[in-house]
């Protein structure tokens, strides 16, 4: 951890929101991690205002900026950040995913100030002809990224390929989640009845943001398919995102409204885990799920879409593993592991087990601490 009679070195992350995702959680745990011993002094900047977890930050004394980004391209946001990291001293810059990377990574330039990527999608999520844009920007900033990590080795061959970041700079931590969170006893009952669910009811669960990405829709009618054989399941949907409208209406034309629960952002995950008893993804991209680890410590048993990234978290010991954009298949998994307590039992703690021994918090802390002092001591 380097010597504590040192100053902490002071760090900026650069993210493009604080909104309630995966990238933002593992920010604000990795924070935390940093706080409470540590030879860094965490920031963090984002792009747009109002995140949800922006008070979380400032709770822990890890101080926020905004710097507002302009619609469309932002010319001047380079130079607003640069403008930041020299101001406040920062020594590092880490950006996560493409967007804070093209902007961030110019400002940290400008700043005269070492800079680490983390990539945890692809390019894929965005347009074609803003894929080709961001791919030639992206390069000439590639090559003054001192380090660039991955959440998944999925992710590797596209950087060295597209980016052309060479293997000798590119190393692969995975995410990792303390476990304890996820490990508590909850009283069911009464968590379903304040979801005003009767108690005798099936769960079947997703946490994730509701975009294209996630196809909801492969779920929602693979969820319609399980109701034959499994009538009294209902299906909680947790998070939020621009295709909310669409899913409800959806569900509402495969008349399966009394059945399915739209809960939004919530911060009672943990709890919500220990209610279901399957949790599910129908992604059809992911980098590394960190809703799906979540569920794997809860002991949950999981049936989730054979796609990269995911296929590096669950092997056919710890979960069940089904073709995206297949609702009969999803629905078949989801039956077999909601009639088959046995198996489902067996599945959930491998999956456990599997994250204790290979996605562990401390490790993914530790590999992060390593990247920064080898950055600063060259």
């Amino acid at each position: 951890m380097g010597h504590s009679s040192q100053r902490p070195r002071k760090l900026l992350f650069i993210n493009y929101s604080l909104g309630m995702g995966g990238i933002e959680t593992l920010l604000l745990e990795l924070c935390k991690a940093m706080k409470a011993g540590s030879n860094y002094d965490p920031a963090v900047c984002v792009f747009e205002a109002q995140g949800v977890l922006e008070k979380e930050f400032e709770r822990i004394g890890v101080p926020v900026h905004v710097v507002q980004k302009q619609r469309n391209r932002d010319y001047l946001l380079p130079f607003k950040l640069s403008r930041l990291i020299k101001n406040e001293s920062y020594e590092l810059v880490h950006v996560h995913n493409q967007m804070a990377w093209l902007y961030g990574g110019i400002g940290a330039i400008l700043a005269g100030k070492p800079l680490l990527y983390t990539e945890h999608t692809f390019l894929q999520k965005f347009k074609p002809s803003q894929q080709r844009h961001m791919k030639r920007l992206l390069f000439w900033v590639g090559r003054k990224t001192r380090l660039v990590t991955t959440v998944a080795k999925h992710l590797i061959p596209g950087l060295e390929q597209d980016m052309g970041i060479p293997h000798e700079r590119i190393r692969n931590i995975y995410n990792g989640i303390d476990p304890a969170p996820y490990q508590l006893t909850i009283d069911r009952e009464r968590k379903m009845r304040e979801l005003g669910l009767s108690p005798k009811k099936r769960i079947v669960g997703i946490v994730a943001s509701l975009t294209e990405a996630k196809d909801h829709a492969t779920l929602v009618k693979a969820f319609s398919l399980v109701l034959r054989d499994v009538p009294d399941a209902v299906l909680l949907i947790v998070g939020e995102g621009a295709l909310e409208a669409d899913i409800r209406s959806l569900v509402a034309s495969l008349n399966i409204g009394e059945h399915v629960c739209f809960l939004g952002v919530r911060r009672d995950i943990p709890e919500l885990l220990q209610l279901f008893d399957v949790f599910t993804l129908s992604s059809l991209v992911e980098g590394l799920p960190v809703s799906l680890l979540e569920a794997m410590a809860s002991g949950c048993p999981v049936v989730v879409t054979r796609i990269p990234g995911v296929d590096e978290l669950v092997d056919e010991r710890s979960g069940v593993l089904v073709p995206h954009s297949n609702p009969e298949e999803q629905a078949a998994a989801l039956v077999r592991l909601l009639t088959h307590e046995d198996m489902a039992q067996m599945l959930a703690s491998a999956a456990r087990q599997r994250v204790l021994d290979e996605f562990s918090f401390a490790a993914m802390t530790q590999a992060y601490l390593s990247c920064y002092d080898d950055i600063l001591s060259r």
